[in-house]
């Protein structure tokens, strides 16, 4: 099982460390491959991101979840997890979170789940 105590010292911070660097980290730590270089254009802050359609082609939309996968959670903004063991970890404001699916639909909205 995967160990969040390592990410307890981190704090949500929209330029900083937000939603997309905590789930580029525990996708590395679960995998030990970092998709990080897939989405850099849009680990920035709300008013700079941009997508980079190219870089998105590595992605391949599921139906369903594989263990693991990117979790992308689509309310009122977007949002970024990861789907492990049946759950959706993920960054919030009030720190790191491990929630099932329906759950994180109720505040984050309908989610698409991506492989790399």
């Amino acid at each position: 099982m995967l160990d969040l105590t390592k990410y307890d010292s981190k704090r949500y911070d929209d330029d900083i460390y937000n939603c997309l660097h905590f789930a580029v980290d525990i996708y590395r730590d679960i995998t030990g491959r970092d998709m990080g270089v897939y989405v850099d254009d849009l680990m920035t802050g709300r008013t700079k991101r941009k997508v980079n359609t190219a870089k998105l082609k590595e992605f391949a939309q599921l139906d369903k979840p594989i263990d693991p996968c990117l979790a992308l959670m689509h309310g009122k903004e977007l949002h970024a997890g990861i789907y492990h063991q049946a759950k959706i970890i993920h960054m919030t404001e009030s720190g790191p979170q491990c929630v099932p699916p329906h759950i994180a639909t109720l505040k984050h909205g309908r989610i698409k789940y991506y492989a790399l």
